[in-house]
């Protein structure tokens, strides 16, 4: 593993495909293309935002895919066949999906697919040297983009919609994309490789491959699920949820569920014969390498012990110690024919390496002394005695020598010469069993080679390589390992150690061989289980065909049903669970006609029983209804609790061919009935139920049902039949279904004879009542006027009956009471009303409240004539009485104060004089709050100026303040921080209501409580609020606390001095200034009164 900060490092090389390889790529064209037309419904259109989208992915490929990565490295790892360059796919770059995958959920297919071309454009030149990489990217683009955008509802496409997930599944897609690229691509021009060589390629590097793609898709699918959280209202499709196929159709259903165990299990049956047939072909490739490589290893010790032993016999001939010129050459030449083994001999000088004798003559005119050799020589005098060396070939056309050095020694076992004898392994009889075993690799399309001591090859299949340096694993003990060739494709390696030599054989098979072996061994079986499972989803795919055919043929009969179609008998064919069905559903039709033409009995019976409200003609259908069913007679029989008191209303009511014959029996019937609620009588001779008169005609079958409704017994109807018959259940309640709707008819009768007769109860109740009133809807349309409301309003009889149901509008004509009765309040609400012959009603309107909603109103006019004259009488008594006692108060007052002038007055008389004005003030005061009242109530108009606030409090505040510490109480002023400056009002009589106000918290708090005047701002009103520590009031107090001269009942309240006239007039101004005064208060802790005023007063009334 090791960094890489670009690709472009290296050689942009896109392989094209094979000419076969060109066929598969055009075929994924096709399938892109295709796809991209099968979806484009996933393609959003794109705007401006959208293109620069484009624009930014498409700059951020290049950057992605060519800049900092990792290089993967792996054992197994193999470069590209052929040529000796790194593993193709090997690179993780980090960021080189994060472009198509956004684009992916952001852009649609098309983007996806656009820059995932442009990104596999980019790897195939710089990392996996292929062009599928181009239609590889483009693919899984779109696919990943078709998950993100697909709305289908079911669990398995909600999680493919989820971007990290979706990213994990392109991982076994992109495996695959790699095998067929190894398997359809050209990487050499020169070099034709193999399929099996590229399949085993393939197999070699999918590991590094598949964790390098992984680690891509891994950061690009978190990096995708942020955004998809970060942005959902563009990531992916909006559309509403919609079935997935197999939620469409069972057929589908079936094909995929059983589909994808099949595809797994081929999938498993396949991978598992292939590694079973891989790990046999190796198997066996091994056993072959073994065999022939201890074969051959056997030769060598034979081979070279036999060259010693051979060297030590010829040089132990006492004539090579003395022999010289010719005569020691003929020595030689006589051991050379004697033993066909060695090549040449050569006889050394040992102290001066001096060459002695050649044989043959020839090798004595090449003859020339190795550095190995020459070494021995050193040995040799040394008092080596024998030794072995490899030593180069003759000539280029042959193999590696084998050279032995024997000391010759005399008698008193020194060395003075040297025999070297000299053998050609290609050419040495005791060597063609190894040189065999070794060719015979040539036969797997492998090599073999001879190893000595030093890791020379001595032998090789191709003679290139001998005495060239062996760069392997070496070791004592034989094994397998795995290499590359020069080629760049992988080998099996089996070296064999030679025994008792350090020398070995080694055995090179490619692993195409192994690869060939595999597919030789598999491919029958993986047809074989192919065929099968094509067999079986043909199998399936047919019978499922069959089954939902027939489904498809039940669900258009049922179709058919449901619109109501019963006529159509269905075909019953078959006793398999689908004939059973078709069965059931041809059961199912038949119950349902008969059932239907009985409820359409039903429902006339039902339209026409609703059709009338009198009890003789909703009982009628019904009757007649059961009289179709072959009785004899039906009648319905009342109970006498439920006939009116105020109507004549028959008891019975009758149909058949002859009335009344069965009459006597209705007495007896009524009372069984109302203990029995179904009476099933098929053959009355048996019966016990009954008393019958033999003097009169009797039924042979009955059948009656009482007539009950919520609970309440009214009768019974029965039926009489002249023959015994055994009635069924659907004829008992079919009988029972008709007496329900009997039931229904006689109790919807009487009640509205019941309502009828509380109708005119009621009219005559309201005709009674002096009292004009008036029943209005929620629409505001006239319900209900008595005749006292007809004479208020001037109307006849006639109109006012003409009028009900009319618009109020159309029929008041006094705006107070119209305003009244539209109003939409809830609240009770009372005003008076002044006719045209000037009489003064008071009328109050409440709404009417069903189940908490209101249904309309109801209002009640009172003649207050009488009491208005009164009213108005008083009050111009009061004022006149209070105009004409000024006058003399004020000179009541004088006198009263100038007693101590004319002369002393003692004590007592002080305390007479003092109690006389006391009482004058109070009668001046209240004379007073009279005349202020009167004014403000006569609607005299208001000064409107504009009022400082913070003035007006510190004027009352002042005026109060020796009365408060009199009494020690804390007179306290809170402003709030956004009190307006100045409201409009009169300034007078708002100086007068919060006058009254805080002089009242004063007088009636206890010494040492505290009042505060407060003010509170509104947006568009100024509220003052004066709070007291003193009595409180009580709650039955309240209500009534604002009218003229009522003092609350508290002994408290009482003790102090007052007219009943200051919270009136407060009330009276607060209502002139389109403002309001309340109060909260609590028994012994305080009271609060609140007094608000606009800020600014209508436009006719502001100042000018």
């Amino acid at each position: 593993m090791k960094f890489i900060s670009t690709l472009l490092a290296g050689i942009a090389f896109p392989a094209p495909p094979t000419f076969a390889g060109w066929f598969v790529w055009l075929a994924l064209l096709g399938v892109l293309i295709y796809g991209l037309v099968r979806w484009s419904s996933y393609q959003p259109a794109w705007q401006k935002r959208e293109w620069g989208l484009f624009v930014l992915f498409l700059i951020l490929v290049p950057l992605a895919n060519l800049f900092i990565g990792l290089r993967l490295t792996s054992a197994s790892a193999r470069p590209l066949p052929g040529l000796p360059a790194d593993a193709p796919g090997s690179a993780l770059m980090f960021f080189s999906a994060i472009p198509w995958l956004l684009a992916g959920g952001l852009l649609g297919p098309f983007g996806a697919a656009a820059l995932g071309g442009v990104a596999g454009l980019l790897r195939g030149a710089w990392d996996t040297y292929t062009l599928f990489t181009v239609l590889e990217y483009a693919l899984l683009g779109m696919w990943f983009s078709v998950n993100m955008r697909q709305r289908f509802r079911t669990p398995s496409y909600k999680l493919l919609r989820q971007p990290f997930f979706s990213a994990l599944l392109l991982i076994p897609f992109h495996v695959l994309f790699y095998v067929i690229s190894a398997l359809f691509t050209q990487w050499s021009v020169d070099l034709s490789v193999p399929a099996t060589a590229r399949l085993d390629f393939a197999l070699s590097n999918a590991g590094v491959v598949t964790l390098a793609f992984g680690g891509e898709v891994l950061v690009a699918g978190i990096v995708a699920q942020i955004i998809s959280f970060a942005a959902t209202e563009r990531w992916g499709g909006r559309q509403p949820l919609q079935p997935s196929p197999g939620e469409r159709s069972l057929e589908s259903r079936f094909l995929f569920a059983v589909g994808t165990f099949i595809f797994i299990l081929l999938l498993s049956l396949l991978v598992g014969d292939w590694i079973v047939a891989g790990r046999a072909a190796r198997d066996m490739l091994e056993d072959r390498l073994s065999s022939a490589g201890e074969s051959a290893a056997q030769t060598v010790p034979f081979f070279l012990e036999t060259g010693q032993n051979l060297a030590v016999q010829l040089a132990s001939e006492p004539r090579l110690l003395d022999a010289t010129g010719d005569d020691l050459k003929s020595v030689i030449g006589l051991r050379i024919q004697a033993v066909p083994y060695f090549d040449q001999f050569f006889v050394l000088d040992v102290n001066d390496g001096a060459l002695l004798a050649a044989y043959p003559e020839s090798a004595g005119a090449a003859y020339t002394l190795y550095p190995d050799e020459e070494s021995g020589l050193g040995l040799a005098a040394s008092g080596v005695l024998t030794q072995v060396y490899s030593i180069p070939p003759a000539s280029s056309q042959e193999f590696a020598r084998v050279s032995f050095m024997i000391a010759i020694v005399d008698d008193a076992d020194q060395v003075r010469r040297v025999l070297i004898a000299r053998t050609t392994l290609n050419t040495n009889p005791l060597t063609l069993p190894l040189i065999e075993n070794i060719d015979n690799m040539k036969d797997l399309g492998g090599s073999g080679f001879l190893l000595d001591e030093n890791g020379r090859i001595l032998y090789h299949s191709n003679n290139d390589q001998v005495m060239s340096a062996y760069t392997g694993p070496r070791g004592a003990d034989a094994g397998f390992h795995d290499d590359t060739a020069s080629d760049g494709t992988r080998q099996l390696v089996y070296y064999q150690p030679v025994t008792g030599r350090p020398w070995a054989v080694v055995l090179t098979v490619p692993a195409q061989r192994a690869q060939q072996l595999a597919l030789n061994i598999a491919t029958p079986l993986s047809l074989m289980i192919i065929s099968l499972a094509l067999v079986a989803m043909i199998s399936l795919r047919v019978g499922l065909r069959v089954v939902t055919g027939s489904l498809q043929s039940l669900a258009s009969e049922s179709n058919r049903i449901a619109q109501g179609n019963l006529d159509h008998p269905l075909q019953v064919d078959g006793v398999d669970e689908v004939g059973q069905l078709r069965r059931a559903f041809e059961q199912m039709r038949s119950s349902l006609q008969a059932r239907l033409e009985e409820l359409n009995r039903l429902l006339s019976v039902s339209q026409e029983v609703a059709s009338s409200l009198e009890m003789q003609d909703a009982v009628k259908p019904v009757l007649d209804a059961i009289l179709a069913t072959g009785a004899n007679s039906v009648s319905v029989v009342l109970s006498p609790s439920i006939l009116p008191d105020t109507y004549e209303l028959p008891s019975r009511f009758e149909v058949g061919a002859v009335k009344n014959i069965y009459a006597h029996l209705d007495g007896q019937i009524l009372a069984l009935a109302q203990r029995q609620e179904k009476i099933v009588l098929p053959n009355l001779t048996r019966s016990r139920e009954l008393r019958f008169d033999e003097g009169q005609a009797q039924p042979l079958a009955l059948l009656a049902v009482a007539l009950k409704h919520e609970n309440r017994y009214y009768g019974v109807v029965w039926a009489g039949f002249e023959q015994p018959r055994l009635f069924s259940d659907s004829d008992v309640r079919f009988v029972t279904t008709l007496a329900g709707q009997a039931a229904l008819a006689v109790a919807n009768a009487h009640l509205f004879l019941s309502v009828e007769a509380s109708r005119r109860q009621l009219e005559a109740i309201l005709n009674s009542t002096p009292d004009p009133v008036l029943v209005t809807d929620h629409r505001n349309r006239l319900l209900l006027t008595n005749r006292a409301a007809a004479v208020a309003l001037g109307q006849s009889e006639d109109a006012k009956n003409r009028d009900i149901g009319r618009n109020t509008e159309q029929v008041v004509k006094l705006r107070p009471l119209l305003a009244l009765l539209g109003s939409a309040t809830t609240e009770k609400q009372s005003t008076e009303i002044v006719l045209a012959d000037n009489r003064t009603y008071f009328a109050t309107a409440s709404s009417v409240i069903v189940e908490g909603r209101p249904v309309g109103r109801v209002c009640i006019m009172r003649d207050v004539t009488h009491f208005k004259e009164l009213d108005t009488m008083k009050s111009e008594f009061v004022a006149t009485v209070s105009h004409d006692l000024r006058s003399p108060l004020t000179l009541i007052r004088g006198y009263a104060t100038m007693l101590d002038m004319v002369g002393d007055l003692n004590e007592q008389q002080q305390g007479y004089a003092r109690k006389i004005v006391s009482g004058v003030e109070n009668m001046s005061r209240l004379v007073n709050n009279l005349l202020d009242l009167g004014r403000i109530e006569l609607g005299v108009g208001l000064q409107v100026e504009n009022v400082t606030v913070l003035d007006m409090i510190e004027r009352v505040t002042s005026a109060l303040q020796l009365q408060a510490t009199q009494k020690n109480i804390e007179l306290l002023v809170e402003l709030s921080k956004d009190m307006p400056h100045a409201v409009e009002a009169d300034q007078a009589l708002l100086h007068q209501a919060v006058y009254n106000l805080t002089e009242n918290a004063i007088k009636y708090t206890p010494d040492g409580g505290r009042v505060t005047l407060r003010t509170l701002s509104l947006p568009e009103a100024l509220i003052f609020s004066v709070e007291d520590t003193g009595i409180g009031i009580a709650e039955d107090d309240l209500p009534r606390l604002f009218e003229k001269f009522y003092r609350g009942k508290q002994r408290e309240a009482r003790a102090q001095h007052g007219s009943g006239l200051g919270l009136a007039i407060v009330n009276s101004i607060a209502i002139n200034h389109g403002g309001k005064v309340w109060v909260d208060s609590v028994i012994g802790k305080g009271s609060t009164f609140y007094l608000q005023i606009p800020l600014a007063q209508p436009k006719e009334t502001k100042p000018v």
